[in-house]
């Protein structure tokens, strides 16, 4: 990764090899982007993580209804609800239950949440997704 950006409340990093950043809060946390994301912010929209299905294994066995359970019900199931500062924030990820191995307690789910991005981050990557030409390999380099 290469820094493309520094600011007063963040730092953006660039992927050498493939359509990837980086964004570091200075005071928070750090997310990880592609080009889909670049490119919803050079449209001006809200960009999203993305959205691939994720495996995660559970601390306990919350049974067969863990499929029906929305993401504000699974973390209140898990007993981590308190663990975020504000209530409604679980309510802006779309989640997804995909699958559930209860002998193994492996949930896999699909979950996208918006990307709370600093407003001089949004300016400079709205600039960036202008001029940015997505990275190609060749068929003789394979």
């Amino acid at each position: 990764m290469r820094p493309v950006f520094s600011g007063d409340e963040c730092d953006i990093f660039q992927s050498r090899m493939s359509d990837r950043w980086m964004l570091v809060k200075k005071t928070g946390p750090w997310f990880g982007f592609g080009l889909p994301q670049l490119r919803a912010i050079g449209s001006g929209a809200l960009p999203v993580s993305s959205s691939d299905v994720t495996r995660y294994r559970l601390p306990v066995d919350l049974g067969d209804e863990v499929g029906a359970y929305g993401l504000s019900e699974l973390l209140e199931a898990l007993g981590v609800a308190h663990r975020y500062a504000d209530a409604a924030e679980p309510a802006r990820v779309e989640y997804r239950f995909v699958d559930y191995y209860a002998p193994k307690r492996l949930l896999d789910y699909v979950a996208a949440a918006p990307l709370p991005l600093p407003e001089e981050a949004v300016a400079f990557l709205a600039a960036h997704a202008k001029t940015y030409n997505p990275v190609a390999f060749d068929e003789e380099d394979a």
